[in-house]
């Protein structure tokens, strides 16, 4: 298998190059009892089949939502659902919410729930903010699922953006939430304020420490609990 050679120094940089010009759109990749159907055209989906994708965090939401208990996690900005399905697998009672702008990405992340028989996972495709309007998204390269509102690149949608606290009404409840928006981080945090005020949250969110979005959420009681430092990730709670 070409993947067992990509630790090699020689062969790091030629196998991704390899396997890109193969153009494969779909693999089944069974990775911790999950079949995930890949679209190795997709830098995503290399990375995640060559090298895992966020093991340490995922290992640790697991760990977190099983000594909690929590009721829901919110993954916003899913992709095509490498947290909510690896989430929903290690938690079956628990209730996943995936996230995200671009429709192939949700369509995919629908079909690898159904394939490997989760019924936890329901899906948004939407965009996240503080106003609901239509907003326009964009990428520079046509195999990418990552798409921004402020890059202004070659290939764009137009998506729906509304509020988390449109969306969602939970109360009392404890939720672990993963926030991956592209930068647009504080206006997907000012449309889910009563939602963050009035339930017991664990949020993981890519941004800087001293950003708007992490002083946004220390002003409604939130607390860093961890700066990972080696991927820009920053964990907050109001947990009691």
């Amino acid at each position: 298998m070409i993947k067992n050679f990509i630790n090699l120094p020689i062969f790091k940089r030629v196998i991704p190059s390899i396997i890109k010009k193969l153009n494969i759109k779909d693999f089944n990749y069974n990775y911790k009892n999950i079949i995930f159907n890949l679209d190795l055209r997709y830098f995503v989906d290399r990375r995640f089949y060559l090298y895992g994708w966020d093991d340490d965090l995922i290992n640790f939401l697991n760990h977190f939502i099983k000594e909690k208990k929590c009721d829901f996690f919110l993954d916003i900005g899913s992709c095509w659902g490498i947290y909510s399905l690896q989430i929903a697998k290690g938690n079956p009672l628990i209730k996943v919410f995936s996230f995200d702008v671009f429709e192939k990405n949700i369509k995919r992340l629908e079909y690898m729930a159904k394939i490997n028989n989760m019924s936890n996972i329901e899906t948004f495709n939407v965009a996240i903010g503080c106003s609901k309007k239509i907003e326009t998204f964009s990428v520079n390269e046509h195999y990418s699922p990552n798409f921004s509102k402020d890059l202004n690149g070659k290939y764009k949608i137009n998506v729906q953006q509304d509020l988390i606290d449109n969306l969602i009404n939970i109360y009392n409840k404890r939720i672990a939430i993963k926030m991956d928006v592209e930068r647009a981080e504080f206006e997907a945090i000012k449309g889910s304020k009563n939602l963050l005020k009035n339930n017991e949250c664990l949020i993981i969110i890519e941004t800087e420490p001293n950003s708007n979005a992490i002083n946004l959420l220390c002003s409604i009681g939130y607390k860093i609990i961890e700066n990972k430092l080696d991927t820009a990730d920053i964990i907050l709670s109001n947990y009691k």
